[in-house]
């Protein structure tokens, strides 16, 4: 029974928050290099037993991500193909809350994690009653998941005695953030990879300028890094034109429709954007790493402009991603990135402008 509430809760759990975790962990460990990432979150680490404010504060982060853990096991129980579940009361109630305390423990692992390095710090230093404290009330909190799913399995016989909110990242949709949507639901196992990947890329980076800086080095980097994030507009363009077919009907402007490309590439090269001030405003002037950042964004749109080309196949997209790689690189040692940058945003616009409504015609013949 344990096998099957790891499979239908906690790894449905990790799932449906791919993308939850994927900014957590961008945010907390994708941004400064390998030696800053590990200082600062020691530094966290010691504030949190060496303070009972930031003690404080972080239970209260972990209340909330408990109460998240809490209200997506409700939804889950209360999921008509989970009704199954309910029938746990037939076993005796001191296993069936071993087993809940096992699942739970298990939606609860991230921060135990965190907790535990924690709390072998805050009695490295002698921080022993904030340690106990912080221990009780880890112990808690996986006590109170495992009692609410227990109380909800087997109080079916009466209307429970409360309800708690959905904690949802993005809790309202529109066109603008569906392709960011599509990114964290159906595409985030390629998404993540991509991501995971260019923090690599960027921490080999700040490695290799470690000794000697190279502005060259870097802008180079952040060409292959570009590179790597191609196969999302592909992606994107298939979603929009079969998926999200019915745009063509409403009374979007083309420009709109265009905005919702380069608004996903806006936010999802934010992490990269944040990396590199924060690692290398001693290589690069911050004109130069905005202008890297709006370069990302104006040749991603590029490529999903090219993508709307008749008879435009993964072979020979790949080929056309190639040559731009080049010449970008061409270009860029003999113009400023701004210009490089416009004149990438003005092909793009142009060529979305023209192909767009002969994309239509294609696929209708084709069907």
């Amino acid at each position: 029974m344990n096998n099957v509430l790891t499979k239908v809760i906690v790894a449905r759990f990790y799932q449906v928050n791919a993308g939850f975790f994927l900014a957590l962990f961008l945010l907390l460990f994708g941004i400064m290099s390998g030696k800053e990432t590990v200082m600062f979150h020691y530094a966290i680490m010691q504030a949190i037993m060496g303070s009972w404010l930031f003690l404080s504060l972080a239970m209260a982060l972990w209340m909330l991500y408990n109460v998240k853990c809490i209200s997506f096991c409700l939804k889950e129980l209360d999921r008509p193909e989970n009704s199954f579940l309910f029938n746990l009361q037939a076993i005796s109630d001191r296993q069936q809350f071993k087993l809940l305390a096992a699942c739970y423990f298990e939606l609860y692992l991230p921060v135990i994690i965190y907790g535990t390095i924690t709390l072998v710090i805050g009695v490295k230093e002698a921080h022993y009653l904030t340690a106990a404290t912080f221990l009780l009330f880890q112990l808690a909190m996986c006590l109170a998941g495992a009692l609410v799913c227990f109380y909800t399995i087997n109080g079916t016989w009466k209307k429970p005695a409360f309800t708690l909110p959905s904690l949802d990242p993005f809790p309202r949709k529109n066109i603008s953030s569906s392709l960011l949507h599509f990114s964290l639901s159906q595409r985030k196992g390629t998404f993540i990879a991509i991501k995971l990947f260019s923090i690599l890329l960027l921490q080999i980076m700040v490695a290799a300028n470690a000794e000697k800086e190279s502005r060259e080095a870097v802008c180079v980097l952040i060409m292959f890094l570009i590179s790597a994030h191609a196969l999302l507009p592909m992606y994107y363009v298939r979603f929009m034109e079969k998926e999200l077919s019915f745009l063509r009907n409403t009374s979007l402007s083309l420009m709109r429709r265009f905005f919702i490309y380069v608004l996903t590439y806006a936010v999802i090269f934010i992490p990269e954007l944040l990396f590199l001030l924060w690692n290398e405003r001693a290589v690069l002037s911050l004109q130069v790493i905005f202008s890297l950042y709006a370069l990302a964004v104006s040749q991603l749109s590029l490529y999903t402009s090219i993508l709307y080309i008749k008879k435009v196949t993964t072979e020979r997209y790949t080929t056309v991603i190639f040559a731009i790689f080049f010449i970008t690189l061409l270009l860029l040692a003999a113009l400023s990135l701004w210009f490089v940058f416009l004149a990438e945003s003005v092909l793009a616009i142009i060529l979305f402008l023209s192909l767009y409504w002969n994309y239509e015609m294609i696929e209708a013949k084709s069907e």
